[in-house]
């Protein structure tokens, strides 16, 4: 059977989606009206069995507050018959010493799909997350939604490796960027910036003001890192006009806003901005002066951060290169730009721009999948979250640990950023291995001669035909060229 390769059918499920399955079968005929569409979509809620930030961080304090009260009755004892029995009491798990790193982020394992063992660390954490978005990602018939959540994600980035960020890193997503992927980009901005995972991560939560009422007493420091990744990374971007006096005034600004951890009170595990550690006065950034207006302080300012020109070619320029490439037009980033300005950073408005654009559908895929979108475009063509191997085990072989970026950037965009050679041979090994358990659920010399056939290029599906086996005509089209590049 002799098909061309359909090179908008393929941006449409690739390049706006998470990869080619039989669920995405409208999108041959008409692939922008496919992707279009999904702009009036309503989003998905996010999986009701998962924790909430707030109730994370209340059980984790009182994990903690139990295994201090054991700890102190042990004490107190002093006997080994009391040592025997806390330890019996350890083994059948009613007691919970306060652990080396936390639990998953999750509410449990789902379904009885049983996950192969992982080792839980700050690298491997949040299997439940993970496995829970797998599933959306498989099934969904706005693949576009799952695209635009991974890159929100990603430019508001948080990570597990950082103390109580680690156990709200999962959370954080379905809570600040998942609402907000299709609203303004204001909106979207204020809920991550003043979200406890955020503000644990980029230190905000301990920051105090020097001339607050903490400050004299304790003598406590500013820390300016939250205050410089607004400016740097979600917002003016690195060329954006701000100075290093900008930081430390945004820093100022964002003082007081921290976490309540404390069990007794009304606003337990939740965000809450305290006057007695935020630095008084009025600030000056960017030229403009704020007086001092307590926790309205940011609000204002992100307002003002949010509209300024420097925000809107930053942050459609990263999106730009995100979606298309890092060659992406002039034409393309500042007709965004303009969108972002003019509609007062509606992303929906501005992902319409980017879908509606011609560059859109005529560049060549030519970045390679991360790993996550990798494992994500595998369970969209055979249909199911494949468990084995080990999803969050699987991400962290091939570079790309569950909620875990380097840095506070993000992982990185570039069109060739997972070409290395460890990574390669990372995506091979996965790729056998999960073709030699799951070959079975999907006919794949079916699916190349079906009509999303037009997916792959007429070579490649003849090498795929020639599959000694089911299992290595899967691992042939997982390893393909087009199923690796978007």
């Amino acid at each position: 059977m002799t098909m061309s390769r359909n090179l908008a059918f393929s941006n449409a499920v690739g390049r706006f989606g998470l990869g080619c399955g039989a669920i995405d079968l409208p999108a041959v005929d008409d692939p922008r009206g496919y992707v279009r569409a999904q702009l009036d979509m309503p989003l998905t809620a996010p999986d009701a069995k998962l924790m909430s930030s707030s109730d994370q961080l209340q059980a984790m304090m009182h994990r903690r507050q139990v295994a201090r009260k054991r700890r102190e009755a042990m004490a107190d004892a002093g006997s080994g018959n009391a040592m025997v029995k806390q330890g019996g009491a350890m083994q059948d798990g009613s007691m919970a010493m306060e652990p080396r790193a936390e639990p998953s982020m999750g509410g449990g394992m789902m379904e009885n799909e049983p996950e192969a063992k992982v080792t839980q660390g700050p690298l491997t954490k949040g299997s439940d997350e993970l496995i829970a978005w797998l599933r959306l990602a498989a099934v969904t018939k706005a693949p576009l939604h799952e695209r635009l959540f991974l890159h929100w994600s990603n430019h508001f980035t948080v990570g597990v490796g950082k103390g109580k960020s680690s156990l709200t890193a999962g959370s954080y997503q379905r809570e600040a960027i998942r609402p907000f992927i299709l609203g303004r980009f204001h909106d979207m901005a204020k809920a991550a910036i003043l979200h406890a995972s955020m503000l644990y991560y980029l230190d905000n939560a301990s920051s105090v003001g020097p001339d607050s009422k903490v400050g004299r007493i304790k003598k406590s420091g500013l820390n300016e890192n939250l205050g410089r990744e607004v400016l740097e990374l979600h917002t003016l971007g690195v060329d954006g006009g701000y100075s290093q006096a900008d930081v430390t005034a945004l820093a100022s600004v964002l003082t007081g806003w921290t976490v309540d951890l404390k069990p007794q009170s009304e606003t337990f595990g939740e965000v809450v901005f305290r006057e007695r550690q935020h630095q008084p006065g009025p600030k000056t950034i960017l030229g403009k002066r704020y007086a001092e207006a307590g926790a309205d302080e940011f609000l204002t300012v992100l307002t003002d951060l949010a509209r300024h020109p420097s925000t809107a070619r930053y942050v459609t320029r990263r999106m730009a290169r995100a979606f298309v490439s890092e060659k992406v037009s002039d034409l393309l980033q500042n007709s965004l730009a303009k969108v972002f300005r003019e509609s007062d950073g509606d992303l929906k408005a501005v992902t319409a721009a980017l879908v509606q654009s011609d560059e859109a559908w005529t560049a060549a895929p030519v970045k390679l999948r991360p790993p996550i979108e990798f494992l994500a475009a595998t369970a969209r063509m055979i249909g199911r979250v494949p468990l084995r191997p080990s999803p969050v085990a699987s991400l962290l072989a091939m570079g790309q640990p569950f909620l875990a970026a380097p840095s506070p950037k993000g992982w990185a965009e570039e069109d060739d950023a997972w070409v290395t050679s460890d990574g390669i041979k990372s995506r091979i090994d996965w790729a056998q291995q999960c073709a030699t358990l799951n070959a079975d659920h999907v006919d794949i010399r079916k699916v190349v001669d079906d009509r999303i056939g037009g997916y792959f290029s007429d070579e490649t599906r003849r090498v795929i035909r020639q599959g000694e086996s089911p299992e290595q005509a899967l691992a042939l089209l997982m390893l393909s060229p087009e199923f690796q590049r978007r």
